[in-house]
């Protein structure tokens, strides 16, 4: 994970676009480098074109592979926050059947609460987000606490369990969405593509080297492709991030 500010990593990022396309334009060379060596020795073959075509075919499913990791964690990612928003709401809705001097103590505690929920889908970096969780975790444990005092009397009533059992939603579903925002593309399969790029990059050169402003473009594209493949993987840098509108709109209906 990225700790550094947001203008360092995308310099980072920029240098690393640029180191990588400067490697693919050298395997490419060296393929072509490797095809007229060939030819120089007299050993021609048939340009039927099959090879180079199946390797970028499975190039575009590696990609699209990758592609349809990154966006389903961020489909998980944008669903837990709706779910946490809902469960949120839930919560509200059952403590306002409580006792008004149980419903008085709890009410500042959940806005303050939904605030931080708010806070720590909004952080910039994974040092705010780790300290917005510790404070939300804190009021989770007061919350409990006060409402474990204000149920006493009715704990075996069902609108005791109502209160617990959305309240044990609402802490899950903050648990589930740390889970899923630091989850990332497995650096494993970053690895793989990079290299499958690179022998991609030398058959290109090796097969079409002559094509070399085309062979360009295609590298800038897959580049392109790559770098909006990890900006959807990244929750806190991104410039693609989940919408916090949800939250927003249960802390509003929850009224100031």
């Amino acid at each position: 994970m990225f700790s550094g500010s947001t203008h360092d990593i995308d310099g980072l990022a920029w240098l690393l676009a640029l180191g990588i396309l400067l490697c693919l334009v050298v395997a490419r060379e060296f393929g072509y480098w490797m095809r007229r060596r060939k030819n120089r020795s007299g050993a021609r073959e048939a340009e039927d074109g099959f090879t180079l075509t199946s390797v970028l075919g499975l190039l575009a499913l590696l990609v699209g592979f990758t592609f349809s990791i990154s966006l389903s964690r961020y489909d998980t990612r944008r669903e837990l926050v709706v779910a946490e928003a809902n469960a949120i709401g839930t919560a509200s809705l059952r403590v306002q059947l409580l006792d008004a001097n149980v419903r008085n103590e709890l009410d500042p505690l959940l806005r303050a609460y939904v605030a931080e929920r708010i806070v720590y889908g909004s952080a910039p970096t994974e040092q705010a987000e780790d300290a917005s969780y510790a404070r939300a975790s804190i009021l989770q444990s007061r919350f409990w606490q006060a409402m474990s005092r204000g149920i006493e009397p009715i704990r075996t009533t069902p609108l005791a369990a109502l209160v617990v059992s959305a309240t044990n939603d609402m802490f899950d579903l903050a648990a589930s969405r740390k889970a899923a925002r630091a989850a990332h593309i497995p650096t494993r399969v970053l690895v793989v593509l990079l290299i499958y790029t690179l022998f991609v990059a030398f058959l290109v050169g090796y097969e079409k080297g002559h094509a070399r402003w085309a062979s360009t473009m295609l590298f800038v594209l897959l580049l392109i492709a790559a770098g909006l493949i990890l900006d959807i993987d990244q929750p806190v840098h991104g410039a693609v991030q989940v919408s916090q509108q949800p939250m927003l709109d249960t802390q509003a209906a929850m009224g100031p």
